[in-house]
């Protein structure tokens, strides 16, 4: 399997991304804003940060609801497909167009959001710390980040080379590789639709809860609980995602 380039999350999203997730997403999103009110204990007009914010899901959901909210993203292409749906929703958000791993000027937050897997992206592990380091730097006291990944944990113990899924009428494969560390995951994907194929390769490091709270902490959040799930409940090595809220000391 080719390897990715190492920047490859500055082009992977487009069209086809959006297209094959994007009605599940849209039926996902105000649970899980609702959930994340409770982890996070949000209430309006709280100023949120919503980093790799993509095409505004949870963001635009948060400010439909009262929030200040601010989307930060490096694809062009992502942030005008949000800030066109904001209009479209008639809600005000702010997008920023910069690089994680630096703070938003003069951005002071009352609480971070990194969903949907959008953490673990760089070549150098390094990076992954400065973008908790970022975000903490915005964060005023007691602000509080939800991360979300998937468990690094049940990734490794339950590795499959190959998977296969569908979405409607589009098929996708996935050739997928970890490397011996266990820790960096290689995927090839083809997305076949009736009338196109197309092939991208990605990697992306993955995290258990226990990395996540030590890398957390590393970055100076002097408390971080962890969930298997939005509902709250207590993580475990089967739960598919790693939620985690670490809390700013006061």
């Amino acid at each position: 399997m080719d390897e990715p380039a190492p920047d490859w999350w500055r082009t992977w999203v487009g069209p086809a991304y959006l297209s094959l997730s994007a009605d599940h997403l849209a039926e996902r999103t105000p649970i899980e804003v609702d959930r994340l009110e409770v982890l996070l204990a949000l209430r309006p007009p709280a100023r949120i940060l919503d980093l790799a914010c993509g095409q505004g899901r949870h963001g635009i959901e948060l400010a439909r609801r009262g929030y200040q909210v601010t989307g930060v993203d490096l694809s062009t292409y992502l942030l005008d497909v949000a800030a066109a749906r904001a209009r479209a929703a008639k809600v005000r958000m702010r997008f920023v167009h910069g690089d994680m791993r630096e703070p938003i000027r003069g951005g002071r937050f009352d609480a971070a959001l990194s969903l949907f897997t959008s953490f673990g992206y760089f070549v150098d592990e390094a990076d992954d710390r400065k973008v908790l380091r970022s975000v903490a730097s915005m964060l005023g006291p007691e602000g509080r980040l939800l991360l979300e990944v998937l468990n690094g944990e049940r990734e490794r113990d339950n590795f499959e080379p190959r998977q296969w899924f569908s979405v409607g009428t589009t098929a996708v494969m996935e050739e997928r590789q970890l490397d011996q560390s266990g820790r960096r995951l290689v995927v090839q994907r083809t997305v076949s639709t009736p009338n196109a194929r197309q092939t991208d390769v990605h990697a992306i490091r993955i995290y258990s809860g226990t990395e996540v709270d030590a890398a957390l902490h590393a970055a100076g959040f002097a408390d971080v609980r962890l969930y298997g799930d939005w509902n709250g409940e207590p993580l475990s090595p089967n739960s598919l995602r790693v939620l985690a809220v670490g809390t700013m000391s006061a």
